[in-house]
């Protein structure tokens, strides 16, 4: 695509792609400006460029001093700036080795136009297209793996390369591919088709001019890369959080390094510079006075620390007993009553309607909670004599107790003890009195001896508060009698009439408020304070010292702090992204609308027109392209072979598009397509040859024959080479040989050189005989490709699905010349080795003069044919 695309500015000048390029770049920093004049001169940018934009950035940060630098103008030269070759051609490939298991010592040839490499299934077609997808543009790279049918000896993968520009051979290996010259050739396979239809893709092949805002990003991000280093280095490096570990205690000099940033002035830290001999004397003196008074209130301290522990045995204390207390209150009683009421009417009910019916003049106490035990531990034992489904009891079983054979009565009773067991007003009873049993439980696991004679601070408060200690212990008491008369109620299941008792807490309150009251007192003394304050002045004194035997570290840290503030400002994001914008609004300018309308061309040229459109995007200053079909991906709606038909549009229109690319290589590219289809991308891709080199590997014969044809009707050059599998080695090539070279049987030239062979003195006799039935072979096929090209017309071709009606006015029906035809065509089989003879001709020798006789026939019949086409 021409480089400069222009539309009309306001002003009325033309604007190009060129010129909006050079107005974006000149109008960058000077830093990012310096990379995209070296990008766009053609110089590219390597780590010297990038170290030298870093060091610019850094000026313009003021982290460096600046220095003199020359004005930048980008003058933008897309020849200059262009890496690739635009004769170019992929000549030749050879020296293959360590790929699968091809064959070494073979090469390929490839033409300026179109090259066919025709080959059956397994024959090392598949080989050598990975290797060329590793070397090529590819969006299906392989990896190619070592002959897996040999279990060492396996060489590293080597080719060599052959391109031709103008008069000059570059010859290239595989540790080349970094070379521009790979970059100008692409390979379409099967693989490649679901990347085409399924994913975004970025055009890999653009103008030259776009192409230079992906680059111009990743430099961009490369000098950004350069400064997290050396930021990442700085914040690892000493903060000031950890120059402040280097303080015991706490000053405003520790605050101070603490609060150590940016907007730090160095007057601030110089104010507790320098250390003196005076200060070292108030050091001195200071430590003296402090350890001293801190000698004279040792038993001050002592003290506080007593008061300070019984106050927090005295407030845990009124914890317990607060916890105590809510077991006792109103709400709590009257929830326990009620809980026991609860069970009584439950258990009413459950004798009501299961117990009575089981009342016995020979039993006793039946419905007792005795009576019930009894049943369900029987119910347990009763259901271990039987396994799987069945119960107990049923006819035959014995009674659990006494061993005699149970009557009818008897297991009809204890199957009614089990329908009573299972009633849900048992259930409901059983229920009810298992919550009155967790309420025993908590109450008997209660804890009332909370001041036991010998506990510290029952002992101190003997000697304090007598009397409050005693009313204490009074309240804890007979809440603990009030439990016992709980704990009977629950377990006689009697409602019990109790008013709520409540151990008081005043007390307590009273003791902590007068406790923390002497606390205050002994703080208070004249003696402590000073004590603080002699303290406070050591410390400080203790941390100037070490501040001024560390100063430097302090200073650097705060260089570091405003380098790290001051690269901050270096905003990389915004960088990117305007070139992304720039990017995005050049392509949609210059490119995406052209590539949309090649693209429908190219549908449209392929016969397939199915709706589908392309959607852009841009990132990190490149472009990408999704296709879409109604909103889904292709690939889920269309047939496998109109999405290959879609596939090759998007390639062809990418690379035709590209002023880089001059070769395409597809690899079985009409797979599973119909005829009508194969004919149609074959005449395509032979236009696309006649201005841009093609290499076709197939094995398909309809397509190798539509191709071949094709390039007779547009006379496009082409050649095809043979790839064959012989004794199990793929690879193996035979340059310009193809199943249906036909061009090659349009006359007789073939069967004449073999004549000439077999005609020589020195021939013996067994190479004569064969080469005079290979010479009668082919010219056996030339008067085939006759009848096909010159007395039928070529309305009817070989693996060609058309039909040319325009042709029939060319076809020349001699009975006479169709007589000769045939019966020069039978002298040929005659002479064929492996033949079946009619009776008609009897099998002998042939000799050279038969097949120069027979070809002198086939001059003369074809001279004839082509007379007669001229009446």
């Amino acid at each position: 695509m021409a480089e400069n695309t222009s539309t009309k500015s306001p002003n009325g000048q033309a604007d190009t792609l060129e010129s909006a390029i050079k107005k974006f770049a000149n109008e960058l920093p000077y830093w990012s400006k310096f990379l995209a004049e070296r990008r766009l001169s053609g110089w590219g940018i390597s780590d010297e460029e990038i170290d030298t934009a870093y060091v610019c950035l850094m000026e313009q940060l003021g982290l460096l001093e600046k220095t003199e630098r020359p004005e930048i103008t980008v003058n933008y030269n897309p020849d200059s700036a262009r890496r690739h070759k635009g004769d170019l051609v992929f000549a030749k490939l050879e020296n293959v080795e360590g790929v699968n298991a091809l064959v070494e010592g073979q090469k390929l040839e490839f033409g300026p136009n179109l090259t066919i490499i025709f080959g059956s299934n397994g024959s090392g077609k598949t080989g050598y297209t990975r290797l060329l997808k590793q070397v090529f543009h590819s969006k299906s790279r392989e990896e190619i793996l070592p002959n897996v049918h040999i279990a060492a000896g396996h060489k590293p993968v080597g080719a060599n390369f052959l391109f031709v520009s103008g008069t000059t051979k570059i010859s290239l290996t595989l540790k080349d591919r970094a070379r521009a010259e790979f970059e100008q050739f692409s390979v379409f396979d099967g693989k490649s088709v679901i990347c085409h239809l399924d994913q975004k893709n970025e055009f890999e092949f653009r103008p030259a001019g776009l192409s230079f805002f992906g680059e111009m990003s990743a430099a961009i991000g490369q000098v950004e890369k350069k400064l997290e280093t050396e930021l990442t280095f700085l914040k690892n490096s000493s903060t000031p959080q950890d120059l402040s570990a280097l303080f015991d205690g706490e000053s405003e000099i520790k605050t101070a390094v603490i609060e150590i940033n940016a907007n730090t002035k160095k007057e601030a830290l110089n104010k507790y510079t320098p250390f003196s001999d005076e200060d070292k004397q108030q050091q001195s003196q200071k430590n003296k006075n402090h350890d001293d008074l801190l000698v004279a209130s040792k038993n001050t301290e002592k003290e506080i620390k007593h008061l300070e522990n019984l106050k927090k045995l005295i407030t845990d204390n009124k914890t317990s007993i607060d916890t105590l207390n809510r077991f006792f209150s109103t709400n709590a009683l009257e929830k326990i009553n009620k809980t026991i009421e609860d069970y009584l009417e439950k258990e009413a009910i459950a004798k009501a309607e299961g117990s009575q019916k089981f009342q016995s003049e020979t039993i006793l106490d039946i419905g007792t909670d005795e009576w019930k035990q009894f049943i369900l531990s029987a119910e347990k034992f009763a259901k271990t004599q039987k396994s799987g489904d069945t119960n107990y009891p049923e006819d035959g079983d014995y009674c659990i107790l006494c061993q005699q054979l149970l009557t009818r009565e008897a297991q009809s009773l204890i199957d009614d003890y089990w329908a009573f067991i299972k009633s849900l007003a048992e259930e409901n009873a059983r229920g009810a009195l298992n919550v009155l049993e967790k309420i025993v439980i908590t109450f008997e696991e209660l804890k009332f001896d909370l001041l036991p004679e010998d506990n510290v601070l029952v002992v101190w408060m003997n000697d304090n508060y007598p009397a409050r200690l005693k009313e204490i212990k009074h309240g804890l008491k007979e809440q603990h009698t009030l439990r016992n008369k709980i704990l009977t109620s629950l377990r006689e299941k009697k409602p019990f009439a109790s008013e709520q008792f409540q151990t008081t807490l005043r007390h307590h309150q009273d003791i902590e408020s007068e406790i923390e009251s002497k606390i205050k007192i002994v703080k208070n003394n004249d003696l402590l304070r000073e004590l603080e304050k002699l303290k406070k002045e050591k410390t400080f004194l203790d941390h100037k010292e070490k501040f001024n035997s560390n100063i430097s570290k302090f200073e650097s840290c705060l260089i570091d702090q405003q380098w790290i503030h001051m690269a901050g400002k270096a905003n990389f994001k915004k960088a990117k992204t305007d070139v992304t914008n720039a990017e995005k609004s050049l392509s949609d300018k210059y490119f995406n609308q052209k590539y949309i309308d090649e693209f429908n061309k190219e549908c449209h040229n392929l016969n397939g027109n199915f709706g589908i459109e392309i959607a852009h995007t841009g990132s990190a200053g490149k472009s990408y392209r999704q296709l879409k079909l109604k909103g889904k991906n292709p690939h889920a709606v269309l047939s496998e072979g109109e999405q290959k038909v879609i596939a090759i549009a998007d390639y062809l229109v990418e690379t035709r598009l590209s002023e880089a690319n001059r070769g395409l290589i597809f690899d079985d590219p009409v797979n599973s397509l119909d005829e009508k289809r194969k004919s149609e991308i074959a005449r395509r891709i032979v236009v696309e040859s006649s201005s841009k080199q093609t290499i076709i590997f197939t094995h398909d014969l309809i397509f190798l024959s539509s191709l071949i044809g094709h390039c007779g009707d547009l006379n496009v050059e082409h050649s095809c080479h043979w790839i064959e599998n012989r004794g199990g080695n793929p690879g193996q090539v035979w340059l310009n040989n193809s199943p249906s070279y036909e061009r090659e049987y349009r006359n007789a030239e073939l069967a004449r050189n073999l004549y000439t062979e077999a005609a020589k003195f020195d021939c013996s006799p067994s190479n004569r005989e064969y080469l005079i039935r290979s010479g009668f072979a082919c010219l056996r096929t030339s008067y085939e490709v006759l009848v096909i090209h010159e007395l039928f017309g070529s309305v009817v071709q070989r693996f060609n699905e058309r039909v040319s009606i325009d042709a029939l006015s060319k076809v020349h029906f001699d009975r006479q010349l169709i007589d000769q035809l045939q019966d020069s065509f039978a002298q040929c089989c005659r002479h064929m080795e492996g033949h079946t003879h009619s009776d008609k001709y009897a099998y002998k020798k042939p000799e050279p003069n038969d097949l120069n006789s027979e070809i002198k026939r086939f001059d003369d019949i074809k001279a004839k044919i082509r007379k007669v086409a001229k009446q």
